[in-house]
């Protein structure tokens, strides 16, 4: 049976994150470009739940769109060696925790 590209990308979607890891690893080393598939929109009824925080500033903003209030501006200055291991595994900790930042528009 020969799949087509959307339900390959259908199937993909549906794929926990390690299974997706996986996947893209086998398309790779097969020389096939993951790009080239469509983008899978997502139902409605997927949408994530609101914290109590989130909700709060949500609602604030419905009071205020053009506040700056929880803008928060400021850079680090990093002394010493910097673990680029450890660094990237904490990034990579927090991409895997909040799918938000999996989401990419193109």
């Amino acid at each position: 049976m020969e799949l087509n590209k959307q339900d390959i990308a259908e199937r993909f979607s549906a794929l926990s994150l390690d299974k997706q890891k996986t996947f893209l690893k086998a398309l790779k080393e097969r020389g096939i470009d993951f790009s080239l598939l469509p983008i899978v929109r997502q139902s409605s009824e997927n949408h994530p739940i609101l914290s109590y925080a989130q909700q709060r500033h949500w609602f604030l903003w419905q009071l205020d769109p053009q506040s700056t209030a929880y803008h928060l501006g400021g850079g680090l200055r990093l002394l010493g060696d910097l673990n680029v291991a450890a660094l990237q595994a904490s990034f990579q900790g927090l991409i895997t925790r909040h799918e938000s930042l999996r989401t990419v528009f193109q």
